[in-house]
């Protein structure tokens, strides 16, 4: 894997006199306060979407960030390894030791959903990968249940039975994946 953050070094704290743009000035993850490390006090958690995903996309206009990550195209399966790879490169220079994640921040969707659950089950071995030998952990997932039109009318409190039992079947894939992870948590 190439660097994707090129120049960038593994920031550090520095304290709140330092000149560094890529320094910690107040934030020293291993400073004890009340018996604790900060960094036990503040686990920080990188959001998938927000992070990897989110292109700046407005209703004025369309996105304005280049979330490709050196993948050739976006909304592949190349391009979900290729965030996966920033993923963990972004959260090895910040030292952040936490993530989470919607099921379809991690996967494009596809049109069934047994193809969806393929795609997770092979990014999140991959994902799993690229945990081994870090102290980064997953600190929860959760099913999106709002970005299909599907649920224009609500998942759990939809008055389609079809939606409902999609939804049911989405949740309980995005709980396994969680769980395969080692989620600390999820979030229904």
């Amino acid at each position: 894997m190439s660097e994707i953050f090129k120049g960038i070094p593994e920031i550090k704290f520095e304290g709140k006199d330092s000149t560094n743009p890529f320094a910690f000035k107040y934030y020293d993850a291993k400073k004890e306060i009340m018996g604790k490390t900060m960094e036990e006090h503040l686990s920080f958690a990188m959001a998938w979407w927000h992070n990897l995903g989110a292109t700046g996309v407005d209703m004025f206009g369309r996105g304005t960030a280049d979330k490709s990550f050196g993948a050739s195209s976006q909304g592949t399966m190349e391009h979900a390894k290729a965030k996966v790879d920033a993923g963990f490169e972004f959260m090895k220079k910040l030292g952040i030791k936490y993530f989470c994640f919607h099921d379809v921040d991690l996967v494009p969707e596809a049109d069934d959903i047994n193809e969806t659950n393929r795609r997770l089950d092979e990014l999140s071995d991959y994902i799993l990968e690229k945990m081994e030998g870090t102290d980064i952990k997953c600190l929860w997932g959760t099913a999106n249940m709002f970005g299909n039109p599907r649920y224009m009318n609500g998942a759990g409190s939809t008055n389609s039975a079809d939606v409902f039992c999609f939804a049911a079947a989405q949740v309980k894939k995005a709980l396994d994946i969680t769980v395969k992870l080692g989620g600390r948590g999820y979030v229904f």
